[in-house]
């Protein structure tokens, strides 16, 4: 009885993901697709680069530079994320929908207006995730509210119409980039660690459409060279992550299967 317990209790702590060897993406590939490259997976594991695509219009012109970020649904539909700087130097998270492929915007819509930090436009990009199969919106962002800073995970259930509160993935003084990607119930979110002595890639997983932070995955990148700006992929039970090292600037992933 004993041992069945310990076996049972083993098979409930095991990794939630199992994870491959970490391999080199192909440069050229990486260098073709520019900075706002995307990382894609197949069902089965394959890794492809590509370039982000872009709607027609920008929905703000109050958006910090270089901030927006963007997610297509199936049917056509974009959604939109972006920091706008208040005269305190604090920033809201602002959101918009577009039904004619960026042509028109939806008025925009604080998804967080929590931060108390003076650092204004300076900080990383949200990322952010429409999922064609459930209607959600997902983003994943560095901020600083009362409390202090951290990277956040916050999720719409209708198409960012209403926001849920705002969920801590890892708390940190340092701003860190993040990226997001759901399937169904399923979220992942890869990010730099906010704490100066680190340096590498996390994962955090969320099986309830990111109403709780169910697993977190410390330092998937490794520990010997210095990561940033994580991509995160994820197609059926197959999860990539990829960031760039510090030496040599090296563009690196990850595939893992979800257990």
């Amino acid at each position: 009885m004993g041992a069945a317990c310990l076996c049972a209790l083993a098979a409930c702590e095991r990794e939630p993901v199992q994870w491959g060897e970490a391999v080199r993406l192909e440069p050229a590939a990486v260098a073709a697709a520019g900075d706002t490259w995307r990382l894609d997976v197949s069902a089965h594991g394959a890794l492809r680069v590509a370039r982000d695509t872009l709607p027609a219009g920008a929905p703000a012109e109050r958006a910090c530079p270089r901030s927006m970020a963007f997610s297509r649904e199936r049917g056509g539909e974009w959604h939109a994320v972006w920091w706008r700087a208040r005269d305190d130097s604090s920033v809201l998270l602002e959101v918009a929908l577009s039904h004619d492929g960026g042509v028109t915007w939806s008025a925009p819509l604080a998804a967080d207006d929590r931060d108390r930090g003076r650092r204004g436009c300076a900080r990383p990009a949200p990322s952010i995730m429409a999922d064609s199969t459930t209607g959600f919106v997902h983003v994943a962002y560095y901020l600083e509210p009362d409390g202090g800073g951290a990277v956040w995970l916050v999720h719409s259930m209708d198409r960012g119409v209403m926001w849920h509160p705002p969920v801590a993935l890892a708390f940190g003084a340092d701003p860190a980039a993040a990226s997001v990607t759901a399937s169904g119930d399923t979220v992942a979110v890869a990010f730099e660690s906010p704490n100066a002595n680190e340096g590498w890639i996390d994962v955090a997983l969320s099986w309830s459409a990111g109403h709780v932070i169910d697993h977190r995955l410390v330092a998937v990148s490794g520990r010997s060279v210095t990561a940033h700006a994580p991509r995160v992929a994820m197609r059926g039970r197959a999860l990539a992550v990829a960031w760039i090292t510090t030496l040599g600037a090296l563009a690196m992933a990850r595939v893992g299967t979800l257990r």
